[in-house]
């Protein structure tokens, strides 16, 4: 038995479920439900959704062709070789387009939105499927913070190794076969650049378990609670925003800890919409924004401790998304994109803090899988400052 278990039978028989999709062709309801269980809330799932409305239905036959393919890889090359193939042929996509059109174009953008939709299918997968070991929460980690770099040039092929499945180049390739974009490509995702493309490597501050570093030295308070990580989380706001507004931090809160630490205390997602926005977006009025953000955290934080703080974020974005999906419907899908964000931002932040990593796991889970309401239900029995 290997360090990074994985349910490999239940993931193959939600794929067969799922392939015999004109048993499901009256239930567009059981359709969602089962593309969502397996696949999470990503572009594959939201296409099945979005093919059980009945103006859709002609493009069922795509779904099912992606769900096989899916599947082939799986009984190719195991649910973590599935895994490094889609997000190899993603990178190599992105790392194409970056290279022929630039940051701003058009086809990066996208590009760059598939390899974080694979990032967040491995991160699904982990979670509702893999043990809780050692392995799996460093896989787990690594996935979450969308650094598909080490997770192509290091983490997968040293699991691969482990497993005694290591993939050829001529195997990675697959992973380039358009019929893994054609959920993307069906839901005509418009493009709106507000994510960031900052560039990655296999080198990125992180630590061995895949969390941003925390040196000793900005360790001011106990972590071990709940209450003693949001008055860490409030120091590090406040060293990051004085940073950030270009006073001089004491040390070592160089350029390299700021981004690190915003990320642990922010999100991923925010974090680099603040240091490195879209230059179609980018201004001093947009920075000046999200300082101001970081000083209303603060006093969030104050009031309401760590899991007030995020589920008041994921609250009232939900509410947002329920108040848009009544008007336009471009709104409403550049509102529900927000609510991904936030959701992934959240998830991250929890699982960053929430001292307990099995409690933090779970509530995790719970946000990416937007199960909201269970979530709201378990915080509340958790012990709050």
């Amino acid at each position: 038995m290997t360090d990074y278990q994985i349910d490999t039978d239940n993931i193959l028989a939600r794929h067969r479920q799922l392939s015999g999709l004109k048993a499901l062709a009256t239930s567009g309801q059981k359709l969602t439900e089962r593309s969502f269980e397996l696949y999470g809330p990503t572009a594959t799932a939201e296409f099945a959704k979005w093919t059980s409305r009945a103006g859709n239905l002609a493009a069922k036959p795509q779904v099912v062709q992606v769900v096989q393919a899916h599947q082939q890889l799986i009984q190719t090359h195991g649910v973590y070789g599935w895994l490094q193939v889609l997000l190899t042929g993603a990178v190599y996509q992105y790392h194409r387009d970056l290279n022929m059109q630039g940051r701003t174009g058009d086809a990066t953008y996208l590009s760059r939105q598939h390899v974080d939709d694979v990032c967040r299918l491995g991160t699904h997968i982990v979670l509702n499927y893999g043990a809780p070991t050692i392995g799996n929460r460093k896989l787990l980690t690594h996935f979450m913070s969308g650094n598909y770099a080490r997770l192509v040039d290091r983490i997968l092929p040293s699991v691969g190794a482990e497993l005694g499945q290591e993939l050829s180049g001529e195997a990675l390739e697959q992973g380039a076969n358009p019929v893994f974009r054609l959920p993307q490509e069906g839901l005509q995702l418009a493009i709106v650049h507000e994510l960031d493309l900052r560039p990655m490597d296999a080198d990125e501050p992180v630590q061995d378990d895949g969390f941003p570093p925390q040196p000793d030295p900005i360790r001011q308070t106990d972590v071990s609670t709940l209450d003693g990580a949001a008055q860490q989380m409030i120091y590090e706001l406040s060293m990051i925003t004085r940073a950030l507004q270009g006073d001089t931090p004491p040390e070592p809160w160089d350029e390299t800890l700021v981004r690190a630490r915003l990320e642990a205390t922010m999100g991923i997602a925010w974090a680099s919409q603040c240091l490195y926005p879209h230059p179609e977006v980018a201004s001093e009025e947009l920075r000046q924004m999200y300082v101001e953000d970081l000083v209303a955290r603060v006093e969030k934080l104050q009031d309401r401790g760590v899991i007030g703080t995020v589920s008041s974020d994921i609250f009232e974005t939900r509410q947002l998304v329920e108040e848009a999906a009544e008007g336009d419907p471009g709104t409403a899908v550049l509102y529900e994109r927000a609510m991904r964000q936030s959701v992934d931002n959240a998830a991250w932040v929890v699982l960053n803090w929430v001292p307990d990593l099995q409690t933090a796991g779970f509530l995790a889970q719970l946000l990416l899988d937007y199960q909201f309401d269970v979530f709201f239900d378990e915080i509340e029995t958790l012990e709050l400052p």
